[in-house]
């Protein structure tokens, strides 16, 4: 072959041998071009989210704080109230407390709200398991003669077997029966309502309310939020005659 045919040859594989090359590692930096910006446009999207969730998050703050002043101010509230709206309600009343659950805020504050009616809190125990201990309990109890005596039981779970035959028993003795639960209750306890005062949101201002009206009216039925509530709270003699 000619040598010059030949250095033609060469020149020409040469020249496609370098335009393979750049085809190759132009096809390499574009994709690393287009990786880096799906990189960054991730990034971006991902600050973004970041901003709005840290947005949100200072919204939902601001919110709770709030809620928080709110909540203080109705405390303060119903502080101010409280004793012109209950006090004296239960003057002689002598109550029995029972839990299923120890609940100790919960009962501190039952405690003092009976008494700032002006009820004799005659102690407080705890659900006993069997019915021949509640009849033992309450026996004990009544030996003192109680006077216009009333049960009033705190709970946050289903009633057993052994509470609903206990609180028959004790609706038997002519016993007044009051059963609370806290707002966020799953329990049913309509069941009861045709021997016993049934408050839904014991843990309440407005639980407080009801329980002292529908005690010193001697009222039975649920009173509450729920579908099976006859009202919110007791309506008393005053507010009925009007």
């Amino acid at each position: 072959m000619h040598i010059g045919f030949r250095y033609h040859i060469a020149t020409l594989v040469a020249v496609f041998f370098s335009l393979f090359l750049g085809i190759v590692v132009g096809s390499i930096l574009f994709q690393d071009d287009l990786l880096v910006q799906e990189q960054n446009s991730i990034i971006n999207e991902l600050e973004q989210r970041f901003k709005d969730l840290e947005l949100r998050t200072k919204e939902m703050q601001t919110n709770l704080k709030q809620v928080e002043i709110k909540e203080q101010l109705f405390a303060e509230g119903w502080g101010l109230i409280r004793s012109t709206l209950i006090g004296d309600q239960l003057q002689g009343r002598e109550i029995v407390l029972l839990y299923d659950q120890a609940d100790e805020p919960a009962l501190e504050r039952l405690t003092r709200l009976l008494e700032e009616a002006g009820a004799h809190v005659c102690g407080s125990y705890a659900w006993p398991n069997h019915l021949d201990e509640v009849r033992s309990l309450f026996e004990q109890i009544m030996s003192a003669e109680p006077e216009q005596p009333a049960a009033v039981i705190w709970t946050n779970a289903p009633l057993t077997e052994t509470a609903r035959q206990g609180i028959e028993w004790i609706h038997q003795l002519g016993w007044q029966i009051s059963v609370l639960q806290p707002y966020n209750s799953k329990v049913h306890l309509a069941g009861i309502a045709e021997k016993a005062l049934v408050i839904e949101m014991g843990d309440t201002f407005l639980g407080e309310l009801a329980v002292v009206r529908g005690l010193k009216a001697g009222l039975t039925g649920v009173y509450g939020h729920s579908s099976e509530a006859v009202g919110l709270i007791p309506m008393v003699e005053m507010e009925l005659a009007e």
